[in-house]
This record gives structure tokens, C-alpha cells and sequence, in this order.
């Protein structure tokens, strides 16, 4: 760990840093349409010139066609895991990951235009957009593979994957100031057009492992390198599916996923409706609350993240045991919170009881994200990819 220090130097970090800026990325673009499909299709009243109010909405899609919108990117999502894996294994997970988050940022700079052909130009842009972002999951386990050491995965993949929550924070915080002082429109130009930067500097500064970076310290590449498992680099490896299937350890992630994957969709999608129609928020309050969720989880995974890393190098817990802990207490106090909401009767405490459910999920995601790292850091990208359709194939028709 000696050369962790100079943070600004450390290859690995500037990686982790730049994939935490992907997953940010990926879901401002996912999320803040769940905000803005709220002021496109609310209900103004207008007042004609001959002095008679009517009233209009820019979209009068009924809920059903709401439904149908939210759902849609997750028809794209489904369709891409596996494959997401598989492409990561051939042609290096930095590459499908920084495709993944580019192709889907420029979808979402075409979004308006889209929206305004009608519904359908719509559905489509949605669903190309989750199939683009399909591949990020499956394709970030590769850079794990090839930049996380060891004892420091658990605090690389957490940073990394708390980019997620930090995107989904700002996409409904911005997006409610957006929506109050700009235009629904700005949201998709505004995130779309970060997406695109982003994608340019990651494809210019970021290689696919420390070998192929000519900026690395020798120090640092010696360190990765002599601190990761053995990474089979072969094209065109039979893979052993039947083995992949069958194993407990594949079926236990996939089942934490689904779980977890279905939980957390749910509260992306749902919230921004739930807290403007039945606790009925302002668009401003809205954004603040819908955001508050998130940052709690940040805070959270970055102090679950290191102690989870220091009880395995420390061999105060081994790694069995420290996935299963974090894994298990982390679905048990979301489940708390989110059955102690259903008893409260205020605003604020259904609110409060909110934000530190979803806060919690922080604990239960540093662990099993890189969970397939650690049984099988070789196929933990189609291992990644194969756990998450399920979870996806529901969302779809809820």
C-alpha cells in the first residue's frame, strides 16, 4: 500500500476515479428521465386571449404510456448483459464500458427530438439507451480484473459502483432546479452532453491494464500486477458454462442481485411520482428529497468499502465471511426501514424512512459487486452479465 498515497499519481485510481464518472454518467441519463417525464406531461392551466382557462400539457400520455416509458430502457438492459460480458472478455472491458456510456449519452442528447416525433421515436431512443447501458456492469468487472489488487478491491469497486448513487443524487437534485428555473428540455442536453466528454477522455487516458498504460510508475505496475489473480488473456476461451450455471457461488450473487437490482429500480423509477403526487413536493423539494437517498449511500459505502478491505487483510474475517455479513445486514436493514415507513403517517417520516433505506443498500452492493472477483476473476464479467436479466425480465412487466 505504499504507493497509494499520491492519489493524483496512482494510475488506479485515476481509473477508479474515471469509471466512477462512468457509472455517474450512465445513470444521469437513466434517472433524470424519470424527473423529467413529470413536468412533460404535467397539467397547466392557460389563459386564452379572450380570457378563458383551459387546460394543457405538452404530453398527454396516459399512465399506462408513462409505465410503458419508464419500463422501456429496461427492455434494452436485459438484452445486452451476457453479451456485455462476453465482448468485455474479447475486446477489453474499458472499451465496452467507455462505448456503453458514450452511445447512450448521445441517445440522450436526442431524447427531445425524439419525444416531440411522438411516442414511439421515444420507446426506441429508451430502449437503445439500455442496451448500451447493459454492457457497463459486465464490462467494469474486466477493469476490475486488470487494476484492483486484492485487498483493495472491495474499496475500488465500492468508489467506483457509489458513482452510481452520486449520479442518481445529482439527476434528481438537478434535474428538480432544472425543471424550476430551465426547461425539461435541458436535462437531457445537460447530461448527455457530460456523457459525451466524459467518453473522449476515458477512451484517450485509460488502457486496459497496467501493461498497456505508458503513464504508470514502475512501482505502481509491479504492485497491481503482483497483487491480482491470474488473468487468462486468451481470445476465444471455451468457456465452462455448465460450471458457471451450477455453481452455489453464482446462484447465491444472482439471487443477491435480483434482489438487490429489484429494490433499487424500484425506488429509481417510482420516487419522483410517489414523493410529487402523493406526498405532493414541489419539483425543488422533490429533487432534494429524491436525492437525499443517495448521498446518505455515499457516505456509507465509503466508510463499508475500506473496513470491509481491512477485515480481510487483516484476517479478522475471511472473505467468505465478510460477503455474507455485509451482504445479509444490508437487505435486513433496508427491509426494516422500508416496512417502518408503511406504519408512518407524516410526510417527513415516510421521507426519513425512505432515505435511510435506500441509504443502507450501500453495505449489501460494496460486497457483492465484486463478489465474482473473488471465486472467479476470470469469468467474473459473463458471470456479472448472467446475474442480472432476471431482475430486468420483472421490472419490465410490473
Amino acid at each position: 500500500m505504499e504507493f497509494t498515497w499520491k492519489l493524483y499519481k496512482s494510475r488506479r485510481y485515476i481509473v477508479t476515479a474515471m469509471s466512477l464518472l462512468g457509472f455517474f454518467n450512465a445513470y444521469t441519463t437513466n434517472v433524470s428521465f424519470n424527473v423529467a417525464i413529470v413536468a412533460m406531461t404535467q397539467k397547466v392551466n392557460v389563459v386564452l386571449e379572450n380570457g378563458t382557462t383551459i387546460e394543457t400539457q405538452e404530453f398527454d400520455w396516459n399512465s399506462k404510456e408513462q409505465g410503458l416509458l419508464l419500463s422501456s430502457i429496461y427492455y434494452g438492459y436485459i438484452c445486452t448483459q451476457v453479451l456485455g460480458g462476453i465482448l468485455a472478455e474479447r475486446f477489453s472491458g474499458h472499451i465496452v464500458f467507455g462505448i456503453g456510456v458514450g452511445a447512450s449519452s448521445i441517445l440522450m442528447i436526442l431524447s427531445p427530438m425524439a419525444a416531440k416525433q411522438g411516442i414511439i421515436p421515444l420507446i426506441v431512443t429508451r430502449i437503445l439507451i439500455g442496451l448500451f447501458h447493459g454492457v457497463t456492469y459486465p464490462s467494469i468487472q474486466d477493469v476490475y480484473a486488470h487494476w484492483a489488487p486484492i485487498y483493495e478491491r472491495t474499496t475500488i469497486t465500492g468508489i467506483v459502483h457509489s458513482g452510481s448513487a452520486i449520479g442518481i443524487s445529482a439527476a434528481f437534485l438537478l434535474s428538480g432546479l432544472f425543471l424550476e428555473y430551465l426547461s425539461w428540455e435541458s436535462i437531457f442536453y445537460v447530461f448527455g452532453g457530460l456523457g459525451c466528454v466524459w467518453y473522449i477522455i476515458w477512451m484517450i487516458f485509460i488502457k486496459k491494464d497496467p501493461a498497456s498504460d505508458p503513464r504508470i510508475s514502475p512501482e505502481e505496475r509491479a504492485y497491481i500486477e503482483n497483487n491480482l489473480e491470474k488473468i487468462d488473456e486468451k481470445k476465444n476461451v471455451q468457456r465452462p458454462w455448465k460450471d458457471i450455471f451450477t455453481s452455489s457461488a453464482v446462484i447465491a450473487v444472482t439471487i443477491v442481485n435480483f434482489c438487490d437490482i429489484w429494490t433499487t429500480s424500484i425506488f429509481v423509477t417510482e420516487v419522483p411520482t410517489f414523493l410529487k403526487d402523493v406526498l405532493n413536493f414541489d419539483f425543488k423539494k422533490m429533487g432534494i428529497r429524491a436525492a437525499a437517498p443517495y448521498l446518505l449511500y455515499i457516505v456509507i459505502a465509503f466508510i463499508v468499502s475500506p473496513l470491509s478491505d481491512y477485515l480481510r487483510s487483516r484476517k479478522i474475517l475471511t472473505t467468505q465471511r465478510v460477503r455474507k455479513l455485509f451482504v445479509s445486514s444490508g437487505f435486513l436493514g433496508t427491509a426494516f426501514f422500508l416496512l417502518l415507513m408503511c406504519n408512518m403517517n407524516s410526510a417527513d417520516a415516510v421521507s426519513s424512512c425512505l432515505i435511510i433505506a435506500v441509504g443502507i443498500t450501500a453495505i449489501t452492493r460494496t460486497s457483492y459487486y465484486s463478489n465474482a472477483l473473488d471465486f472467479a476473476p476470470n469469468y467474473a464479467s459473463v458471470i456479472m452479465g448472467n446475474s442480472t436479466p432476471q431482475a430486468r425480465v420483472c421490472l419490465t412487466s410490473w
